[in-house]
C-alpha cells in the first residue's frame, strides 16, 4: 500500500509546520529550522514491504536536526538506510561529519543523535529495517550504531544497494515468505556493511552472492541489445571467472544464458507491440533485441510465447 502526502493542498503560511507534523507521523519525531518564511514545498510517499519501510522524500532546504528530546519523545524501533538520490547533502553525528552525494548512503540509528541539512533540495529515500531483526547481527560495542557511510563506488555499497533496487522492483511479484528471506538477506548485508558479530560474518559470504547475482541481472537487462554481449564479457567486468558467474546463477532458477535470452525475447515482445515498429521487419526485430541469428530468435521466440512474431505482433494490434 502506497501512502503519498504533500505541501500542495496546504495554505501556504502554514506549509513548513504542517510538514513538521508529517515528519513526526511518517518518518521520525524532528526538530526542522528554516533561514526563510518563502513558500515550502515537501512531498513523502511511503510503502510497506514485509517488515521494511521505505519512504521517498522530496522538499525543499532546511535544516533537520533530532536531539535527545526527540528521540525521548518518539525513539525509534529500527535502523535506517538513507540513500541520497539527487543533489548533496551533509550529515553530522557527534564529531563525524559527511557530504553526502547521489548514489551514496548512510546507515544509522535513529535514537542517536543528528543533524542534516543541503544547500539545494532533498531528494532521499529511508529504508527502515526493523531493530529487532539487524541488531542481533551487529557487533555493537556500545549498544549503538555510530552513522557510517558508504559512498556509491564502494563495493559492499553497492550490493546493499542493488539488494535493495531488487527489492522494491520484485515486491509486487514476491509471495510473503520470500519478501521475507530476502529482508534477511539484506540485514546480514548491511550487518557486513557496518560491523557484523561473528555469527553472522559466517552467513555474509552467501549475501554477497545473492547481491551480486543481482547486480549481475541488471547489468544483462541493461546490455542484452548488444549482439556481442556474452558471458565471457561480464565476467571479465565483474573480474570474476566463468565458473563462479555460472555458480552465481545456481542460486536462482534459471542459468546465465536462459536469463539474457529471456530478456532480449521480452524486448523483441515491446518492440513487436510497439505501433512506431509495426514496418519493421520481424528478423531486424530480432537483431535489435541481440539475436545474432534470425533461426535463433524464431524458434525461441514460439517456444516462449507459443506463437511465432509475426503472429504476435497480428494479435497484438488487433488487441
Amino acid at each position: 500500500m502506497l501512502i503519498e502526502w504533500s505541501t500542495a493542498s496546504s495554505t501556504p503560511s502554514r506549509r513548513f509546520e504542517q510538514w513538521r507534523e508529517a515528519c513526526a507521523e511518517h518518518v521520525y519525531a524532528l526538530s526542522l529550522e528554516r533561514s526563510d518564511d518563502g513558500p515550502f514545498d515537501g512531498r513523502i510517499a511511503r510503502r510497506q514491504l514485509g517488515a521494511l519501510d521505505v519512504t521517498d522524500i522530496r522538499c525543499d532546504r532546511h535544516v533537520v536536526r533530532r536531539t535527545g528530546s526527540d528521540i525521548r519523545q518518539q525513539p525509534g524501533a529500527d535502523f535506517y538506510v538513507y540513500l541520497q538520490r539527487r543533489g548533496q547533502v551533509w550529515m553530522e553525528q557527534g564529531s563525524r561529519t559527511e557530504v553526502v552525494q547521489p548514489g551514496d548512503m548512510i546507515i544509522a540509528d535513529p535514537n542517536v543523535a543528528f543533524s542534516t541539512g543541503t544547500d539545494g533540495s532533498f531528494d532521499l529515500r529511508i529504508w527502515r529495517i526493523p531493530r529487532e531483526r539487524l541488531a542481533p547481527l551487529l557487533a555493537l560495542g556500545s549498544g549503538e550504531l555510530p552513522m557510517v557511510k558508504l559512498a556509491r563506488h564502494n563495493g559492499e555499497g553497492a550490493l546493499v544497494s542493488d539488494w535493495l533496487d531488487a527489492l522494491l522492483r520484485n515486491a509486487h511479484a514476491t509471495s510473503p515468505a520470500s519478501l521475507d528471506l530476502a529482508t534477511s538477506t539484506l540485514c546480514t548485508l548491511v550487518a557486513g556493511a557496518v560491523g557484523a558479530s561473528p555469527e553472522t560474518q559466517q552467513h555474509g559470504p552467501a549475501a554477497r552472492r545473492q547481491a551480486l547475482l543481482q547486480q549481475v541481472m541488471r547489468r544483462i537487462e541493461s546490455s542484452a541489445t548488444d549482439l556481442d554481449f556474452s558471458s565471457v564479457r561480464v565476467a571479465g567486468e565483474f573480474g570474476i571467472s566463468l565458473r563462479t558467474l555460472h555458480q552465481l546463477f545456481a542460486l536462482s532458477d534459471t542459468t546465465f544464458h536462459d536469463f539474457l535470452t529471456s530478456v532480449r525475447l521480452a524486448r523483441a515482445s515491446e518492440l513487436l507491440r510497439e505501433p512506431r515498429h509495426q514496418h519493421t521487419s520481424t528478423i531486424e526485430v530480432g537483431f535489435a533485441a541481440g539475436f545474432a541469428e534470425a533461426s535463433t530468435f524464431y524458434r525461441r521466440f514460439k517456444q516462449r510465447y507459443g506463437v511465432t512474431p509475426g503472429e504476435y505482433r497480428a494479435v497484438s494490434a488487433r488487441d
